[in-house]
């Protein structure tokens, strides 16, 4: 069963070192992403994925394209039309999913261009703008 995140599904097997379900899988998998009605970007092998980052007992990472996300249910078909509305779960690199950032106050540069920043760095940096800290984030301040 695929670990679904909204805009993506981890596959984690059972056996990950068990050579002929990978194979399965995988086949399965290409065959899937090759057809555009289903809406895959792509599917990322485990290796790629963990050194992204991401899901450390995965065996394979599907990507969805915007305006797709994934389901939970068990009957019905296999793919169906849905009301418009956010997810999340999207690989981080799709353009057409960024959003925008911005920070006005005290301390803060006027018109000063982040660029593109990684989400983990905003948590940090509105406790610095605010007067606050957090040692323990993954991210880091954006401003001085």
């Amino acid at each position: 069963m695929p670990w679904e995140t909204g805009g993506s599904a981890a596959i984690v097997l059972k056996d990950p070192k068990n050579g002929l379900t990978m194979t399965t899988v995988r086949t399965l998998l290409t065959k899937l992403a090759a057809d555009p009605a289903n809406g895959i970007d792509r599917v990322l092998e485990g290796d790629e994925l963990h050194r992204r980052g991401g899901y450390p007992n995965a065996s394979f990472f599907v990507g969805l394209k915007p305006g797709w996300r994934t389901g939970t249910s068990l009957t019905g078909p296999v793919l169906s039309s849905l009301k418009a509305g956010g997810t999340h779960g999207q690989l981080p690199d799709l353009p057409d999913l960024r959003a925008s950032f911005f920070l006005v106050g005290p301390g803060v540069a006027a018109g000063k261009n982040l660029g593109l920043i990684d989400m983990r760095d905003i948590a940090p940096t509105l406790a610095k703008a605010a007067g606050l800290s957090l040692p323990t984030a993954d991210g880091k301040s954006l401003l001085p």
